[in-house]
């Protein structure tokens, strides 16, 4: 069974393995924060989690009402990249192939566990990447 990238059931996993990863959930323990993600082909496609001291509290589709602090926007060869490995997301930003919306000083002060993040969307079984 597949699951489409960002879908509230992908969230759902990526939020569950956020929540299974030291370098996430320790790395950011400091940290209460909104995320969305964006698919740069259909920017419609979106996921949020949201992060309180560490832990995803919520992950799912973007909730109304609520404006995230940062939004990460990238074509799904980029995400793959990412979470294969191949690119890391210093990079991904500084070239502007990951759109990154929000305090830029609290990403790069935070960039071990901004890596592992990305990494993690390589790491959900089934996941369906076409648009």
């Amino acid at each position: 069974m597949t699951t489409p990238v960002l879908s509230p059931e992908w969230m759902q996993t990526y939020g569950e393995l956020w929540n299974n990863t030291e370098a996430t959930r320790q790395g950011l323990k400091k940290l209460s924060m909104v995320i969305e993600y964006r698919l740069a082909e259909d920017e419609s496609r979106a996921g949020q989690i949201q992060v309180v001291l560490g832990e995803v509290v919520r992950a799912g589709a973007p909730a109304d009402g609520v404006k995230p602090e940062f939004v990460l926007t990238a074509n799904t060869d980029t995400w793959q990249r990412l979470g294969r490995g191949e690119l890391p997301a210093s990079k991904a930003m500084v070239t502007r192939k990951v759109k990154f919306r929000g305090p830029m000083a609290v990403a790069l002060a935070n960039l071990p566990s901004l890596e592992a993040a990305m990494k993690m969307m390589g790491q959900i079984d089934g996941t369906d990447w076409s648009v």
